[in-house]
């Protein structure tokens, strides 16, 4: 079921363990059961991104274990870093810096 985050529709939610059947680029968004923005970040191939993110121990101990991933499917670059600092200021994730 999709969500809007700053009146964007973000698809998911996916699996952050396990890549898409095509790679684009994004800004990406982990939620945990609570609705807590675990983290926020942006790439130009998810799949190379998710698969393999520094942070995922933090995103799992926070409580996105395999799932919570939301994608706004952007294509530019300096809007996908404008929407990801926007993001990460607001709602301050509890994974990553601000």
């Amino acid at each position: 079921m999709p969500i809007k985050i700053e009146g964007y529709t973000f698809l998911g939610p996916y699996y952050h363990t396990r890549g898409f059947d095509r790679d684009f680029g994004c800004v990406y968004v982990l939620l945990n059961r609570l609705n807590q923005v675990v983290d926020v970040g942006q790439t130009n191939s998810i799949n190379s991104r998710i698969i393999n993110h520094e942070r995922k121990m933090c995103w799992i101990q926070h409580g996105c274990v395999d799932s919570g991933l939301y994608v706004y499917i952007a294509e530019d670059e300096n809007f996908r870093r404008l929407l990801e600092n926007l993001i990460r200021t607001k709602y301050r994730p509890l994974c990553g810096e601000v």
